[in-house]
C-alpha cells in the first residue's frame, strides 16, 4: 500500500504546473537535411527530448528566464545556445549539427522513443564505420525494441534477430546456437568476455542495446565457434539527467521494480554517472517453482578534456531459482502426457544460485584529428551453486518418473585487456583508409565440484498419478563419495589484430584484416584415467571483405572470415590434433529506407568446421582429422519504422547444419542438435500520434519454429531422424504514453498453445526429455521519468 501511495503522489505532482513557456525548433545537418534522434537538453533541468524524423522538437513546461539548450548525438559536435523564455510564449531555436566521426564519448541514453535502427555499432565492437559499409551481418536490438517486446532478460530478445535459437536454460544461464553452431562462449558485455559461462544473465533494465554479430568476428576474438557472437551494451553515464522508476507485474505472481539514474555529478559537467538497480520475484507456470533476481550497476565517466575520458563500471547480478531448466518426459513418445504444471523437482532440495560480477575500466583518448586510442581492462567472475533433480526415464510400468540428483558448485574467472588504435588517412584522392590495430589478452579459468546419484532409482522416483513431495532432505542430498568429482579448465590467449578498411572512390570498400593468436588451453579432471593436459596453439585467421555502396542507404557485400577452436587428442605417428578451423563465406545485401528509419539485412552463408577429430578405427585411443561440419543458410531481417506510426521487427532464417565428413559414414547427414530448419518471427506495432488517442499503441506478433534436431551425433545414425515438433505462437501488446508516464502491456502465447521450448531424445528410455513452453501469460510494466 505504501508503494501505491508513493506512486500516486509522484503522478499527481507531475501534473501540477504553473504558467510556463515553450521551446521549439528544427535541427538540420550541414547538408541541410533533417537531423533525427538528436538529444535536446535544457541545462540545469530535467527537461529534454529527442528530435523526430523531420528534425523537429518541442519542449513544454519551461520556467521563464534564461536557459542554455544543448543539442548532442554520437558522431556530432555538441552545441549549446543561450535563450530567454517568457511565460506563455514560444521561443524558437534552431541548430545545424557539425559531424564529428571521431567523437570520443559514445553516450547512449534511455528514452530514445522511436529509435529502432542503429546506423553504427557501439565503440565496444571496435569497428569505426557505418554498419552499411561493414561486410558482415550485424543486427542491433535497440532499447526501444527491448521495451516494445516487454523483455525481462537478454534471452527474451533472441526472437528479434534471425538465425539464433536457445537449446538450454531459462532464467539463469542459457546456451545459444547461432547459425547452427554453439555460441554460448561467444557472449560479450561491452566488448569484453568470450570464453566464460555467464551464470546469471543480464536483466533487461540494465541493457541499452544488444548487438548480434553473425559469423566469425576476428575484430573481437578468433578462438571461438564460427557461428557468431552476442555483445550486450549496458547503460552508460550520460550528461542528460535521467531519473526513471519502473514497476512491473504479471502472470505467475511476477513483481519487479527498477531505478535508472544518470546525469552530471560536477558543476563543470566533467563527471557523469549512471546507476541501475532492480529486483524481480516470481513463481513459475509449474508448481513449486520460483525465481528471484537482484542487480546493481553503477558507472562513472570523467572527461579529463575534450580528448580524453575514463569510465569505470561495475555490474553485480545474483539470482536464485528452484529449477533453471524445467523438464518433462514423454510417455510412449507422446508429448504432454503429464500435466504441464507437474513439478519434477522437490522443494526440500533448495534453490540454485547464480551470480555474475563484472568490473570494467575504459580509457578513450583522441590522439589526433582522425586517430583514437581505446583501452579496456575487465575482470569477470561467475558462480553457480545448487542441487536439483533431473528426469532420467520411466519405470517399466510407466507409472512413475525416474529421477536422479545432481549437485554442482561452479566458478569461473576471466581477466581481459584490450588496447586498440583506429584512425583514418587518404592515399590520393580516391582512396580512404580506416585502420584498426590492436592487441588483446585473456586469462580465464572455469571449474566445478560436481556429483550425482543414479544408483537408486526407486529412492527418488515420482509417481505420476499421486506424486509425493517433501522427501527427507538427507535422502535428497545423498550422493555417494565415489560419485563426487571435480575439474578445472584454463584458457589463455594473446593476440594481435590488424585491419584496413579501404574505401575507393566512395563506392567500393575492400576490407583486409588478420589476427594472430597464441592460445594455451588446459584441463584437469583430477582423475588417473583422464590425466591433466595443457596444449599450445598458434593460429593466423584472415578476414577479407568486399562492399559496394550504391548509395549511403544501399550496399552489397561478400565476406570470408575464419576462426579456430583447440582440440584435444593425438594422431597415430603424427602428434596432436590441429585446431578445428572454422570458416564463413557470406554474401549479403543491406538497405536503409524511410529516411534511414527502416533497416533491411539479408545474407547467404556457408560455414565449415574442418579438422574435426574423429575416432581412429585402427589405433584405439587415437584420432583422425577427417571430420567436417557444414552449416548453410539464409538470414533475413527487417527492423524499424514504416512512416511515423508503424514499427516492424521481422526476421526469417533457414539453417542446414549437418555432419558432412566423418570416418563413420553412417553419421554423415546428421543435423546438429537443436538446429531448426526454419524460423520466422514478426512483431508489428502501430502508434497513434495525434488526436484524443495520441500516445496509444497496439502491437501483434508471432513466432514460428520449425523442426529441430533432437539427437547428438555421438549416439549413432539410428537416431538421426528424431526431431522436436514445430510450433507457432502469437503475442499482442498495448501501450500508452502520456507526458513522462508509460504503460506497456504484453500478452504472450495468446492461444495458450502447448509447445516444446527445447529438448532432446534419450535413447535409454526411448523417450523425449523436453522443456514445455510457457502457457498464456502477461506482463504489465510502467515507467515514470521524474
Amino acid at each position: 500500500m505504501k508503494l501505491l501511495y508513493i506512486t500516486l503522489f509522484l503522478i499527481s505532482t507531475h501534473f501540477v504546473y504553473g504558467q510556463m513557456g515553450t521551446i521549439q525548433g528544427t535541427i538540420t545537418s550541414q547538408e541541410g537535411k533533417p537531423a533525427p534522434y538528436i538529444t535536446l537538453l535544457v541545462k540545469g533541468t530535467n527537461l529534454g527530448m529527442i528530435t523526430d524524423s523531420t528534425g523537429s522538437f518541442k519542449i513544454d513546461r519551461v520556467k521563464p528566464g534564461n536557459h542554455f539548450v544543448q543539442a548532442s548525438l554520437v558522431g556530432y559536435d555538441t552545441q549549446t545556445k543561450k535563450i530567454a523564455v517568457a511565460a506563455g510564449e514560444v521561443t524558437v531555436v534552431d541548430f545545424v549539427m557539425t559531424e564529428n566521426v571521431n567523437s570520443l564519448q559514445e553516450v547512449v541514453v534511455n528514452g530514445t522513443a522511436g529509435n529502432y535502427v542503429a546506423e553504427k555499432a557501439s565503440s565496444s565492437l571496435r569497428v569505426n564505420a557505418d554498419l552499411i559499409e561493414i561486410p558482415q551481418n550485424i543486427m542491433v536490438s535497440t532499447r526501444q525494441t527491448i521495451v516494445d517486446m516487454g523483455a525481462l532478460t537478454k534471452n527474451d530478445m533472441i526472437r528479434s534477430v534471425s538465425g539464433i535459437t536457445k537449446t538450454y536454460g531459462n532464467d539463469l544461464d542459457a546456451s545459444l546456437l547461432i547459425r547452427g553452431t554453439n555460441a554460448t562462449y561467444g557472449t560479450y558485455r561491452n566488448g569484453v568476455g568470450g570464453p566464460i559461462w555467464w551464470n546469471a544473465q543480464e536483466d533487461a533494465a540494465m541493457i541499452e542495446r544488444i548487438e548480434f554479430v553473425k559469423g566469425p568476428a576476428g575484430f573481437m576474438l578468433a578462438n571461438s565457434e564460427p557461428g557468431g557472437l552476442v555483445n550486450t551494451v549496458t547503460k552508460q553515464p550520460t550528461h542528460q539527467r535521467i531519473n526513471e522508476i519502473s514497476f512491473g507485474m504479471g502472470s505467475f505472481n511476477l513483481i519487479r521494480g527498477s531505478l535508472d539514474l544518470g546525469g552530471e555529478m560536477s558543476r563543470d559537467g566533467k563527471l557523469t554517472y549512471r546507476l541501475n538497480v532492480g529486483t524481480q520475484h516470481s513463481a513459475q507456470f509449474y508448481k513449486m517453482g520460483n525465481f528471484n533476481r537482484f542487480f546493481v550497476c553503477p558507472a562513472l565517466t570523467y572527461d579529463f578534456s575534450k580528448n580524453t575520458s575514463f569510465t569505470i563500471e561495475h555490474n553485480y547480478v545474483k539470482a536464485t531459482t528452484a529449477h533453471n531448466s524445467f523438464q518433462q518426459i514423454t510417455i510412449n513418445q507422446k508429448y504432454f502426457a503429464l500435466p504441464i504444471d507437474m513439478a519434477m523437482n522437490d522443494p526440500n532440495i533448495g534453490n540454485y544460485m547464480g551470480a555474475d560480477v563484472y568490473t570494467r575500466a575504459n580509457l578513450k583518448h583522441k590522439i589526433a584529428n582522425d586517430w583514437n586510442l581505446n583501452v579496456q581492462a575487465a575482470y569477470m567472475s561467475t558462480d553457480w551453486d545448487g542441487m536439483s533433480l533431473y528426469v532420467q526415464g520411466l519405470t517399466p510400468a510407466k507409472d512413475s518418473i525416474i529421477r536422479s540428483s545432481s549437485k554442482s558448485d561452479w566458478t569461473g574467472n576471466l581477466y581481459n585487456m584490450q588496447v586498440f588504435v583506429d584512425g583514418k588517412f587518404n592515399t590520393g584522392h580516391a582512396f580512404e583508409h580506416k585502420v584498426l590495430a590492436g592487441i588483446d589478452y585473456g586469462d580465464g579459468s572455469e571449474g566445478s565440484t560436481y556429483g550425482g546419484d543414479y544408483s537408486e532409482p526407486d529412492r527418488l522416483k515420482l509417481a505420476i498419478k499421486n506424486p509425493s513431495y517433501y522427501l527427507p532432505k538427507d535422502s535428497l542430498r545423498k550422493i555417494p563419495v565415489e560419485n563426487i568429482g571435480s575439474w578445472i579448465s584454463t584458457n589463455k590467449w594473446q593476440a594481435i589484430y590488424l585491419q584496413d578498411h579501404i574505401k575507393i572512390a566512395n563506392k567500393l570498400i575492400v576490407t583486409l584484416a588478420g589476427r594472430f593468436t597464441h592460445l594455451i588451453t588446459g584441463q584437469d579432471y583430477n582423475s588417473v584415467d583422464d590425466p591433466a593436459y595443457e596444449i599450445k596453439d598458434n593460429a593466423f585467421t584472415p578476414r577479407l571483405g568486399l562492399t559496394y555502396l550504391f548509395s549511403d542507404k544501399l550496399s552489397v557485400f561478400a565476406l570470408y572470415d575464419e576462426s579456430f577452436v583447440a582440440q584435444r587428442g593425438a594422431i597415430w605417428g603424427k602428434g596432436r590434433l590441429r585446431p578445428l578451423r572454422g570458416s564463413n563465406t557470406e554474401f549479403g545485401i543491406k538497405g536503409l529506407f524511410f529516411n534511414k528509419q527502416l533497416a533491411m539485412n539479408a545474407s547467404f552463408y556457408n560455414i565449415r568446421k574442418n579438422n574435426v577429430g574423429t575416432s581412429d578405427p585402427v589405433h584405439e585411443g587415437f584420432m583422425l582429422e577427417t571430420g567436417q561440419i557444414t552449416s548453410t543458410g539464409i538470414d533475413f531481417d527487417l527492423v524499424g519504422k514504416i512512416g511515423s506510426n508503424l514499427s516492424v521487427n521481422a526476421n526469417y532464417s533457414y539453417t542446414n547444419a549437418r555432419i558432412t565428413k566423418d570416418k563413420d559414414a553412417s553419421l554423415i547427414g546428421i543435423k546438429n542438435n537443436g538446429t531448426p530448419d526454419h524460423t520466422l518471427n514478426a512483431f508489428l506495432k502501430y502508434r497513434i500520434t495525434s488526436g484524443a488517442l495520441s500516445g496509444l499503441a497496439i502491437g501483434a506478433g508471432s513466432q514460428y519454429m520449425g523442426k529441430r534436431s533432437a539427437v547428438y551425433s555421438g549416439w549413432g545414425s539410428e537416431f538421426g531422424n528424431k526431431s522436436l515438433p514445430t510450433y507457432n505462437i502469437f503475442d499482442a501488446s498495448v501501450s500508452y504514453s502520456v507526458q513522462r508516464l508509460t504503460f506497456n502491456l504484453n500478452v504472450y502465447n495468446l492461444t495458450n498453445k502447448k509447445y516444446i521450448s527445447n529438448g532432446y531424445y534419450n535413447p535409454t528410455p526411448d523417450e523425449f526429455i523436453y522443456a514445455p513452453g510457457t502457457p498464456l501469460n502477461f506482463r504489465l510494466q510502467t515507467s515514470l521519468r521524474l
